[in-house]
């Protein structure tokens, strides 16, 4: 299979913290599969007033006098200079101690974060973002945090991998296992064939992947059995195509395929946690050829539901 590699222009939203870390030692791998293929590499880091107001004591946002304003405007600087700036440049050269040979740079804007990371990836053509999904406490661990919220709801023409903090991978052979749920929807398709790249690029670290298709069980009707038989043919269907596509990249002897039923979503999750799944690469906002499964709602769900594996979502 001659395709190119999917992921070029790489942008990691980065803050320093532990998910940060973890996400940016992902994409460093994600960067060194392919290093002559990787044409960038950004860490953005977004900060905004209340931001500043937080780690700047003694600040009256409210300021009106100029001499106020250039009293901010110098400790606001100063705090760029001594703690953002510097935070970024690790994180720079953490990627660069780790193989990475890609142009790097480090960006800052202001503004709210979802929208800026979205805003710049348009704007400068960044097919892959990376960020780290950030914990909120042992019982709202799962919730997803307000930015990767609107990140994904803005994200369009790219793929977003939403790394958490309890992830663990082989650094030799960080995207297996890998799970493709496919609902063959396009989007499903692009994530399976992203999925191809990606499992190619790291053939010889003994590939696993599982192409997963799940019928929902709100759908299935036991006094129906033709619309029943309807959802099995569609879903072998859907397995088949996606499989001459791994095929295709020479994967044959290395794809494994289950065909389940229930709360998608669900199925997903606990397929995940029993299997050890590093990666969950999937769709966004597919609709099946039936129009009955709506992959944007259960990637979602997917999300708030797995804490233990990398999950991408194509954007196509």
């Amino acid at each position: 299979m001659d395709r190119p590699y999917p992921f070029t222009r790489i942008l990691i939203p980065y803050d320093g913290s532990p998910s940060a870390k973890k996400a940016l030692e992902w994409a460093a791998h994600l960067a060194r599969a392919e290093r002559d293929e990787v044409e960038k590499i950004t860490l953005l880091r977004v900060i905004g007033g209340s931001y500043l107001a937080r780690h700047i004591q003694n600040v009256d946002l409210r300021v009106t006098r100029m001499d106020q304003v250039a009293a901010w405007r110098r400790m606001r600087q100063h705090h760029l200079d001594h703690e953002i700036l510097p935070l970024l440049e690790e994180g720079k050269r953490s990627l660069q101690e780790k193989g990475v040979v890609a142009p790097i740079e480090t960006r800052v804007a202001e503004g709210k974060i979802g929208e800026e990371i979205i805003g710049l990836a348009g704007e400068e053509g960044y097919n892959t973002i990376v960020i780290g999904r950030r914990g909120l406490s042992p019982v709202k661990g799962l919730l997803l945090g307000s930015v990767t919220r609107q990140v994904l709801s803005l994200a369009r023409e790219m793929t977003v991998f939403v790394v958490g903090q309890e992830v663990a991978f082989n650094p030799a052979s960080p995207i297996f296992p890998l799970m493709l749920p496919v609902d063959g929807s396009e989007p499903s398709l692009a994530a399976v064939r992203q999925g191809a790249i990606l499992a190619q690029t790291f053939k010889d670290n003994t590939p696993h992947l599982t192409l997963l298709h799940v019928i929902d069980f709100v759908l299935l009707d036991i006094a129906y059995a033709e619309g029943n038989a309807l959802l099995i043919e569609e879903g072998v269907k859907t397995l088949a195509t996606s499989r001459r596509i791994l095929e295709e990249a020479g994967l044959q002897d290395m794809v494994a395929e289950k065909f389940l039923a229930g709360h998608p979503p669900r199925v997903i999750a606990e397929e995940a946690e029993e299997g050890h799944y590093v990666l969950i690469l999937m769709g966004a906002r597919g609709l099946s050829s039936l129009k009955r499964l709506v992959l944007g709602s259960v990637s979602s769900e997917v999300l708030q539901g797995i804490s233990k594996s990398i999950v991408g979502i194509v954007y196509r």
